[in-house]
């Protein structure tokens, strides 16, 4: 009796110890032709938010560990699997986080991965009854009865490009089983991310490849084919997301 006692206590310790987690941050800033961008800067952020979900760290076996997001604090941008984040500087009415606390497993890693947008679950839900982050009007994209996934409104030198990005081609109301032609959730992979590492968006490719470029979602909307590429939709590896020092 007393050996199974200690085998059941072992279990129990070593079920405790595996289940402990730690917490990361993870920090998104912009850049501009590897320059921070702060108020002062030649580019002009207008606007410039994303929701994430669907985080993961990669394993040195090469395994992808899901992650959730640690809201003990209760933040009105995220909860446990779904985050908005306002990178836009100089706000005085911020609209989201410059960072995001993970909850993290002890162990080494060597990718970090997370999607744009908000899941299919929720996406066509009526904001006024949404959970916090999901419960922001101004982010709901009334003609696909979903949201604003990314949002970019951004100036330099007379040129500017304004990109909102959404499952679009969404045929239903809401409360409807509603079905989009489009997804338009970009997977980002980020290969070789240590724990701690900032995330760095790096805005010059936006003016370098399509300046004056307007997308609002819909196929006919010039300059959709290249924004969607940067952000790596349609088979296209992402050229926005970098990996901070």
């Amino acid at each position: 009796m007393k050996q199974m006692m200690l085998v059941i206590a072992c279990l129990w310790l070593f079920g405790c110890a595996e289940s402990k987690t730690e917490t990361v941050i993870l920090p998104f800033s912009l850049n501009f032709e590897g320059q921070e961008v702060v108020c002062s800067s030649a580019l002009q952020v207008n606007a410039l938010t994303l929701y994430i979900h669907d985080l993961a760290l990669q394993e040195l076996s090469g395994q992808w560990q899901k992650v959730e997001l640690d809201n003990a604090l209760n933040s009105p941008w995220q909860n446990e699997s779904i985050a908005l984040l306002d990178l836009a500087p100089c706000q005085t009415n911020q609209m989201g986080l410059t960072s995001v606390v993970m909850k993290v497993k002890p162990g080494q890693y060597q990718g970090l991965r997370f999607r744009i947008g908000v899941p299919e679950a929720l996406n066509h839900q009526d904001p006024q009854l949404a959970r916090a982050p999901l419960d922001i009007s101004q982010l709901q994209w009334h003609w696909t009865v979903g949201y604003k996934f990314a949002y970019f409104d951004l100036a330099w030198r007379e040129q500017t490009v304004k990109h909102h990005l959404g499952s679009s081609g969404c045929v239903g109301n809401i409360g409807d089983d509603i079905q989009c032609k489009y997804q338009n959730r970009p997977e980002i992979v980020l290969p070789s991310y240590q724990l701690g590492q900032p995330i760095k968006l790096e805005l010059r490719q936006f003016f370098t490849e399509l300046p004056h470029a307007r997308c609002f979602g819909k196929p006919q909307d010039k300059g959709c084919d290249t924004l969607f590429n940067l952000l790596g939709l349609q088979d296209a590896p992402q050229r926005i997301f970098r990996l901070g020092a």
